[in-house]
């Protein structure tokens, strides 16, 4: 189907952002934006007859425009310049029998310019049930890739092929596909191999954002499957690098499926919008007024409606100012606060730094502590640092510039917590790749609590483990005991207790005597990157002693409960450890809950 001409009409300006990203200093010109698009998820089309719910909601994308929009937004739906699809395009992408055609029977639907049933042109992205380890749903979305930058509908393609953008009227659209992340190890759901890998979108997302939009202001629209907040889906660190990338833009709306939530919500300040199972309306207007808004069948739902601007210069702001690197180099008593200035209306703008325990907002007033750092220009990072914390305690900072036009804070205010005390030579540290920050470890009236996120220690068929472990170094024969009190914490299937550990590696040669929910097991790994060996359950409650003992290279398991004789926990096992190894106490969060915090709480413990 040809293009008609309103939807062609942005071509000659996707020439344009394309030269003036290749030079130094990125031109803008300035116009107004025009743009109505449409996006719809979770389609999930199935083999055989689709699902019910998708023939109708194409019926309804076709007939939509020149419908009335609600009286309070005024006018009636144009022509959309395309429909967005924020992945889970077919239900059974691992399933051999069925993705072929199911993919087909997406496609009969939605083309790639009007070619399917839908009249429009459709940009899709990768959805957790597209996913296949052989990439089908991915190269097919990489073949589409290929001509739409053939017909001139996107400008921008990852080096391999997955990922894209493009302009509409000077908006940046970036497509991320299943989420932006750069690898599956510690930022999936998942430790099966390849399982949900972003395949290095979120290092798309840097180049492309630093290439072409820079720091002049103009708004982007991120597109992915998982939600923002969906940490049981990628992982609360990984979540926290997107964040640290696009707090340097003007991201006005980050589109999304996978789960619900319509389009009145924020993450760190910025707006997101679900459209899984449901039609969603976008339009920005020539006043840069961006609104969305939900169409269920015949009838519109609640709105969102937002001023943007275009750029820096004409934006009327004082200042845009953010948290810069964080809080780096946080210890027991003091951490680094840093911050930095993205735009400013005038040569240079006072910074202060407020930070607490409590959160304060934008209301300096409910602040603990401000640190005022004087004159400071854009462009240049700024930090302080602050002592006189409290051990293992949680604190938020935030950055405030003020100018002679006004005062900003930056989007959203930053966590941090202090690292806890430990008796003696112990330490603590996330092995593996951490899910979720600020875990660790706290010795306080003779009880020592261990947090942490993680996947999993020695999960059946994985040769790697993920768990906070707080421990100290220990030679040749020795026995570790501990009274594990209890766990705390929301997660499906956290694990606690004693280990001693050849050394700090994710594979390394390992022996743990953990509980769960459903009992006690001893875990042994006797090859590095090898397979754990794991005992049957014995079933103990809290609280419950533990007690490991090592003699040679092999190891022998204990538990009991309080008052009762120690029994014996599986076969004792041959590790073949050197002299020198780590022992201590471990938790990990478990299960799809990676990103979730679990805390273990110990007395009694004792290396001798």
């Amino acid at each position: 189907m040809p293009m008609k001409a309103k939807t062609q009409r942005p071509h000659t300006r996707y020439s344009l952002w394309a030269t003036c990203a290749a030079q130094a200093a990125l031109c803008l010109p300035v116009f107004a934006a025009d743009i109505t698009f449409f996006a719809y998820s979770d389609c999930h089309f199935g083999a055989g007859e689709p699902p019910k719910v998708t023939t109708p909601v194409v019926d309804w994308i076709n007939a939509l425009p020149g419908t009335p929009f609600p009286a309070e937004i005024g006018g009636v739906v144009e022509k959309p310049r395309a429909v967005i699809m924020s992945g889970d395009l077919i239900d059974h992408g691992s399933v051999a029998e069925k993705y072929p055609e199911e993919w087909q029977n997406y496609i009969a639907q939605f083309g790639v310019n009007g070619e399917g049933k839908c009249k429009f042109p459709v940009f899709e992205g990768m959805g957790n049930h597209d996913w296949n380890p052989n990439l089908f749903v991915y190269d097919r979305i990489k073949e589409r890739n290929a001509k739409r930058l053939e017909l001139g509908f996107i400008q921008n393609i990852s080096e391999n092929g997955y990922h894209y953008s493009w302009d509409w009227d000077g908006i940046h659209f970036i497509n991320l596909n299943i989420f932006p992340g750069n690898g599956w190890h510690g930022e999936a759901d998942t430790y099966s191999a390849g399982s949900h890998d972003p395949l290095f979108s979120r290092a798309f997302l840097e180049e492309d954002l630093r290439k072409n939009v820079g720091d002049t202001g103009r708004p982007v629209i991120l597109i992915h499957h998982f939600r923002p907040i969906d940490e049981n889906w990628w992982t609360f660190s990984a979540a926290d690098k997107y964040h640290r990338i696009i707090q340097d833009y003007n991201v006005i709306m980050i589109m999304v499926g996978h789960q619900g939530g319509g389009v009145n919500n924020t993450w760190r300040g910025i707006n997101w919008a679900s459209s899984n199972g449901e039609l969603e309306v976008f339009r920005i207007t020539p006043d840069n007024v961006l609104t969305a808004i939900p169409r269920k069948e015949d009838k519109w739902e609640r709105p969102i409606q937002k001023k943007i601007h275009l750029d820096y210069k004409s934006s009327g702001l004082p200042a845009v100012v953010n948290n810069g690197e964080w809080a780096t180099g946080v210890t027991r008593e003091s951490a680094t606060l840093n911050g930095k200035i993205i735009y400013d209306s005038t040569p240079a703008s006072e910074v202060t730094i407020y930070w607490g325990e409590t959160d304060g907002g934008t209301d300096p007033a409910k602040w603990a502590h401000a640190e005022k750092l004087g004159s400071r220009k854009a462009g240049d990072p700024f930090k302080t640092a602050i002592s006189g914390l409290k051990p293992w305690t949680p604190y938020h900072f935030r950055c405030h510039v003020a100018n002679s036009n006004g005062t900003a804070w930056a989007a959203a205010s930053i966590p941090f917590v202090t690292r806890g005390i430990l008796p003696g030579k112990w330490d603590t540290e996330f092995v593996g790749h951490e899910q979720r920050p600020w875990g660790g470890a706290n010795l306080q009236d003779g009880v020592i609590t261990v947090r942490g996120s993680g996947r999993d220690i020695g999960e059946p068929g994985e040769t790697i483990d993920n768990f906070q472990y707080a421990y100290t170094a220990a030679e040749g024969d020795k026995v570790i005991q501990a009274h594990l009190l209890g766990m705390e914490g929301e997660t499906r299937q956290p694990m606690a207790g004693v280990m001693m550990r050849e050394n700090l590696e994710a594979g390394s040669r390992s022996v743990a005597l953990l509980q769960s929910k459903q009992g006690v097991r001893l875990f042994s790994r006797a090859q590095p990157n090898g397979k754990t060996s794991i005992s049957p359950y014995t079933k103990f409650d809290h609280p419950v002693r533990l007690k490991l003992e090592r003699s040679g290279h092999l190891f022998t398991a204990y538990a009991a409960a309080d008052g009762q004789e120690w029994i014996r926990i599986g076969e004792p096992v041959t590790v073949e450890m050197g002299e020198s190894i780590t022992a201590g106490l471990a938790v990990t969060a478990g299960n799809r809950d990676g990103s979730r915090h679990q805390e273990a709480m110990f007395d009694q413990a004792e290396i001798k």
